[in-house]
């Protein structure tokens, strides 16, 4: 454990604990590993020197998301919106239950919309007693400002790569997750949270729609949601800068993903996002070079 954890553990115990943590980072494993540790300090019925004593009902609540004065907040989508966060809004105003203190994990806190950072700020600048908030996020530049500079921000480098795969549980899948996200942690996790084969045949099929140039093909590959259409693009660029590496792939489609993917963010309909990449593939040629 490096000094900086030791020390948020420390204020921990001592309940002197910061009411916002930032955890910035290419390891949201690592992250979320870290939370939930600080969450069974905080609310441990009988503590040990070392840290919380894992054995009583309130550690074995929090390890499995159960504890009720502990909550998890994560886009349902590829941005947290307002409604999300007036929801768990309420639930942090109300009294404890069984805890002693509430902790609020925000997940992809870089998500945020607008509207939702300043509701959440509202929260941040009057938190309720006896009430830590801690945002996980990848990029600490895309949190608004005005929450940044009242936050502990702590940094997280990633694992190593063997650590990383001891965490999981189907070791040639995790290899696999971990190739196509072009050795990204943070990307290699949702691929496994997804499925890696069901993410490989639908970008399969995609490739086969713009070689072969067959529009009607492009229907098997909807129904599909704005969360899973930005980590089939991700895994496409990864893809897509090896192949420009091996002279295999044209440029420009490595441009034309990018834009969809920032098309993709500001709420546009993901089928629309997909249908006009391929669309704008078919008249550059294909993927492939010639």
């Amino acid at each position: 454990m490096n000094l900086q954890l030791a020390l948020l553990e420390k204020a921990a115990r001592e309940e002197r604990l910061a009411h916002l943590l930032l955890f910035y980072g290419e390891s949201a494993l690592h992250q979320r590993e870290v939370a939930l540790r600080l969450a069974q300090i905080l609310n441990c019925s009988h503590p040990t020197p070392e840290g919380p004593c894992q054995a009583c009902p309130s550690c074995h609540k929090i390890l499995s998301g159960n504890h009720p004065d502990v909550l998890w907040l994560k886009p349902p989508k590829t941005s947290l919106g307002i409604e999300q966060v007036l929801t768990w809004q309420e639930k942090v105003y109300l009294k404890h239950y069984e805890g002693k203190y509430k902790v609020s994990v925000i997940e992809h806190a870089e998500s945020l919309t607008l509207p939702a950072a300043n509701a959440l700020l509202k929260v941040i600048e009057e938190p309720p007693e006896r009430t830590v908030i801690i945002l996980s996020a990848e990029n600490a530049e895309g949190i608004l400002p005005t929450i940044l500079s009242r936050a502990q921000v702590v940094y997280f480098p990633n694992y190593s790569e063997e650590v990383w795969l001891e965490g999981e549980e189907d070791q040639l899948e995790a290899v696999q997750a971990l190739e196509l996200s072009g050795k990204n942690q943070n990307l290699a996790t949702a691929i496994l949270e997804h499925g890696v084969s069901s993410l490989q045949k639908w970008v399969a099929t995609f490739r086969t729609v713009v070689e072969e140039r067959d529009f009607l093909k492009l229907f098997l590959l909807f129904p599909i949601d704005k969360q899973h259409a930005s980590l089939y693009l991700q895994v496409m660029a990864v893809q897509t800068q090896e192949g420009i590496q091996k002279g295999i792939i044209h440029p420009f489609e490595l441009l034309a993903i990018g834009k969809a993917l920032d098309v993709l963010r500001q709420q546009v309909n993901p089928r629309l996002v997909i249908e006009v990449l391929a669309l704008e593939l078919f008249q550059q040629g294909g993927a492939l070079c010639d």
